[in-house]
């Protein structure tokens, strides 16, 4: 509640409720009756002061236009773009079947709806004439209704045509009647370049077919999952915004907004946003549009990255890049099938350098399953090459193709390695339900490298700088020839679930 604090004879003169003055003097005596003398009203040219606005003369101080020029054609760009792009954006009021739960990530940014509501907004961009949309498929998942407003406030529904959960997109088709739309072209999103403007178009909170505008902070972005190469920028996206186009200057789409970073638990903007970008959108839609579902190829493998401190556990330069092969992802990994082993490093796939483990999941999403692809790898610092028979993959079913990410180990302050483990027998392994052998991990020892390299009870060491380790016996011998201050590679299986293991390399430094 607001409360005045104005003091009462100045809210009386401000309310107009004054009351009239007592007699003060000889020949003031006044009757009931009598009538205050009329005054003229002044005109407003009469008031001191006064003049008509187009009357005034410029101030005598303006800003030089040769000082502001670049600022207003800039000014003038953002609005052209606007101009031009706005009709082909779409905002989305999608009714779900049921309540469901979102994917943390985009909660912040779409919105979960109230309890008791089943509806939620989003944005779209019109990329085919024919009334074809890009949008997320976190906006449409488990849609049973989707209406469409256009800029020009036409209302339309909307089918979903396909979506891709993996990279977050979906296609959804107008319903037009014949109708041609505007639409956007999709630019390359190779050529945009760190500090470039970008504008994007969507329906924040709402508020539809808003326009913000900023720069491209930075490119390349993964915020944890497969196929993730987003585009982060500055220019204002909020709840609402997902699914909407950030646009270059030349008005091309260049990604689709996607997700936002929060800060404190505030859903709004903090000039942290992604999009995903559109040679990616290309890829997808594609597929999308033509068949109505996204067909990759499969290599069956973990992953993870190759650095610094991994390359010198394998003797190899330190600036060697490519994807560390941590585990196949199953029995029926085309890789296995190939020859490939954990311990191997993909330097090359069908001719494109590998030097992350990004590169590689989009090298492999491109190709197409029953596809025969060259892999170039390295093993004990030797370049080879195989032929791989790439699969179909299953989302639902596939292990997840990143590895984990492994924390940086910190130097061990004793000498010892420091387990008491179990030798893997056929017997235990089927108790185990596992189809590999090793050293079952017992007890770790405080202040030994295995503690320091974050070994537990119930993992299982299965190889020692590439020597396949059974017993205690075996651990000793795999670390007899290394020397003080070298980095040690393990490589480590642990439970993820009922039968399902998951192996990845763990590197740990022994004390000078």
């Amino acid at each position: 509640m607001f409360r005045l604090l104005i003091p009462a004879a100045a809210a009386l003169l401000l309310f107009g409720c004054v009351p009239a003055p007592e007699d003060s003097g000889a020949g003031l005596v006044r009757t009931a009756s009598a009538q205050p003398a009329e005054r003229p009203a002044a005109s407003a040219a009469d008031r001191p002061g006064y003049q008509r606005l187009a009357d005034i003369p410029p101030p005598p101080e303006v800003p030089r236009l040769e000082r502001t020029a670049p600022a207003l054609d800039l000014s003038d760009s953002f609005a052209e773009v606007a101009r031009v792009a706005t009709p082909a954006v779409v905002s989305l009021l999608v009714e779900h079947e049921a309540a469901r739960e979102m994917d943390p990530r985009f909660e912040r940014f779409f919105g979960t709806p109230p309890p008791g509501q089943q509806m939620g907004r989003g944005s779209g961009a019109i990329v085919d004439p024919g009334g074809l949309v890009v949008t997320n498929h976190h906006v449409v998942d488990g849609a049973a209704s989707i209406r469409v407003t256009l800029a020009d406030g036409t209302r339309l529904g909307a089918e979903v045509v396909g979506t891709d959960p993996p990279t977050d997109l979906a296609v959804l088709r107008l319903e037009a009647d014949g109708r041609r739309f505007p639409y956007l072209a999709v630019g390359d999103s190779e050529e945009v370049r760190v500090g470039d403007w970008v504008l994007a178009i969507g329906n924040p909170l709402g508020n539809s077919h808003s326009v913000t505008a900023g720069i491209v902070s930075a490119k390349g972005r993964v915020l944890g999952g497969d196929y993730q190469d987003f585009i982060q920028t500055d220019a204002a996206i909020n709840p609402g915004n997902s699914g909407g186009p950030l646009l270059g200057l030349d008005g091309r789409l260049l990604g689709v907004n996607t997700v936002i970073q929060v800060a404190g638990g505030l859903p709004g903007n903090i000039g942290i946003g992604f999009a995903i970008p559109s040679n990616l959108v290309r890829r997808v839609y594609d597929d999308l549009a033509s068949e109505g579902e996204v067909t990759r190829g499969w290599l069956g493998v973990r992953i993870s990255e190759l650095d610094e401190t991994r390359a010198a556990a394998f003797g190899l330069d330190e600036d060697t890049r490519g994807a560390l092969l941590e585990d196949w992802s199953g029995d029926d990994s085309p890789a296995k099938a190939a020859g490939l082993v954990p311990g191997d490093i993909i330097v090359r796939f069908n001719g494109r350098v590998i030097e992350t483990s990004s590169d590689l999941q989009f090298a492999v999403a491109d190709a197409r399953p029953g596809e025969e692809c060259e892999v170039e790898f390295l093993r004990d610092r030797r370049r080879r090459t195989l032929p791989v028979v790439l699969a179909q993959r299953d989302f639902v079913a596939a292990a997840r193709l990143a590895g984990e990410g492994d924390a940086p180990a910190e130097r061990a302050p004793a000498g010892r390695f420091g387990v008491l483990g179990e030798e893997v027998t056929p017997e235990l392994a089927a108790r185990l339900e596992i189809a590999f052998t090793g050293l079952l991990v017992r007890r770790v020892l405080p202040g030994g490298l295995a503690e320091r390299a974050g070994i537990e009870p119930g993992h299982i060491l299965v190889e020692v700088n590439g020597e396949a380790v059974r017993t205690e016996a075996d651990l000793r011998g795999a670390l007899a020839s290394v020397e003080s201050g070298e980095t040690v590679a393990l490589w480590v299986a642990r439970r993820l679930g009922s039968g399902e293991w998951a192996r990845s390399f763990v590197f740990v430094e022994t004390p000078e």
